[in-house]
């Protein structure tokens, strides 16, 4: 044991020398200190002596985070099976569009439970496939999502009916595309530790960039294909991409991220008496309930404006934007925990979104300041998916990180599936797009202010 102690001493000095970082593993005691994980010495927190071992606690071994290199390959996998999934959920509302005003015309109150299902199915099924991939390996689950997804968009293509639409849209690729989520949530993490947020950031983005482009296709492909050509031809291209990026994926399997390997309890109840914890789950479903309403109705609030677009394109665009920047604000979002924290950078991204429906979508009547909306709402809202594996590395400790991002994902499932269903009730009920957007900003205001009011011990290191 002395001779160990030296050894991890000298290693420790050497690796200060050359700048590099060394981060304790597998002890989950360990390696909650340098992530700065929940420990207790009141009520509020957990004892660390409750906290179940996963690995021998006597064994203490020296993991260094490659801060780059192949790392970078691996987010820029990432960042492609976000854009093809995540991206594939915001481009929704063109296909509601669409089928709303050309298909299924006479149901059109029922289209949002297709985007709606999708949402949930989407962020439940990655509760249980987080866990799997901790335990199985990352890549048996990614070809599995693979092959899901291809189906799901495959079967759509011949859909004729809206049920047909529904199983094969919403539940079929739903459960696809959900079960790859915490796995290129959490993979970045097993490369970088100083830069987890900018990497966390430029992995998400990928669904921004990815809706953006999509959003634009599909619409013109819709118009000029049909509904079956252009489903058939996007489940080929998703096919071909997926199966691309997943064969350049590595892991870390010595990381404090993936050490673990799937033990311990699906949820550890004891997570439940933490302040921050609660608060967060409130946050993240509010918060979903609003940006869902805003995902969903923004392309058929278009026709609602005094000098509405005539071009299909134009349409398309204030979406379309509101996705591209998404990519651009995930990637400063994510800088921007690094250095501020990622819980106090959360209750901005709230606010910041409340502050930009309120003032700018609420009074809008040309195309202009919709325009507008869309660049600075996708700059702020959407980023909320990029602080979730810094806030779950921090709530949950480093280890079983796609497991523990799952859970979180899990409770953005309500507002994916409500959000439409409860902003179409309330524009039938009310037929008055005003209420619509009240209801969509002050859910984000909400979800911020429970975020402001926890006392969190949980903050980051960094503080702007």
């Amino acid at each position: 044991m002395a001779a160990t102690s030296e050894l991890n001493h000298y290693a420790l000095n050497t690796a200060a020398q050359q700048g590099i970082e060394l981060v304790r593993a597998p002890s989950r005691r360990i390696s909650q200190r340098s992530e700065r994980g929940p420990r207790v010495n009141d009520e509020k927190h957990l004892e660390t002596s409750e906290i179940p071992s996963n690995v021998e606690e006597d064994v203490v071994e020296e993991f260094v985070y490659p801060e780059g290199g192949y790392g970078w390959v691996v987010v820029g996998c990432c960042m492609t099976w976000a854009g093809l999934t995540m991206g594939w959920g915001v481009s929704w509302g063109v296909y509601q569009a669409y089928y709303a005003e050309y298909t299924f015309s006479d149901q059109v109150s029922k289209l949002s439970l297709v985007g709606g299902l999708f949402a949930l199915l989407q962020n439940t099924v990655s509760f249980v496939t987080g866990k799997i991939g901790d335990k199985f390996g990352v890549k048996k689950v990614l070809f599995a999502s693979i092959f899901i997804s291809w189906l799901g968009v495959f079967l759509a293509s011949w859909s004729t009916k809206l049920w047909q639409v529904t199983l094969t849209q919403g539940v079929i690729v739903g459960i696809g595309m959900g079960s790859c989520q915490p796995v290129y949530f959490s993979l970045p993490s097993q490369w970088f530790y100083k830069r987890r947020g900018l990497a966390s950031g430029l992995a998400v983005a990928g669904a921004g960039f990815g809706g953006a482009i999509g959003t634009l296709i599909i619409r013109a492909m819709l118009k000029a294909l049909g509904p079956h050509k252009t489903l058939l031809i996007y489940s080929f291209i998703n096919l071909t991409l997926m199966t691309i990026a997943t064969l350049l994926i590595r892991t870390q399997p010595n990381s404090p991220a993936a050490r673990a390997k799937g033990k311990g309890p699906w949820i550890d109840k004891r997570i439940w008496r933490l302040l921050p914890f609660q608060s967060l789950v409130l946050c993240m479903i509010l918060n979903t309930f609003g940006y869902i309403t805003v995902l969903f109705f923004l392309t058929q609030y278009i026709k609602q404006l005094n000098d509405v677009p005539k071009s299909d394109i134009l349409g398309a665009l204030p979406l379309s934007l509101l996705n591209f920047c998404a990519g651009v604000g995930r990637i400063s979002i994510g800088y921007a925990a690094d250095r501020c924290g990622a819980m106090n950078t959360f209750i901005f991204v709230c606010l910041g979104s409340s502050a930009a429906v309120f003032a700018l979508w609420l009074p809008a009547t040309s195309y202009n300041v919709i325009i507008a909306f869309g660049i600075i709402y996708g700059l702020i809202a959407p980023t909320f998916f990029t602080l979730l594996p810094m806030v779950a590395a921090q709530v949950f400790g480093p280890e079983n990180l796609a497991s523990n991002i799952g859970i979180l994902l899990l409770f953005t499932a309500p507002g994916g599936l409500g959000g439409g269903l409860v902003g179409g009730q309330i524009l039938n009920k009310t037929g008055d797009w005003k209420w619509l957007i009240v209801y969509a900003a002050l859910l984000h205001a909400v979800a911020g202010m429970f975020m402001v009011t926890s006392q969190s011990p949980l903050n980051s290191t960094g503080g702007c």
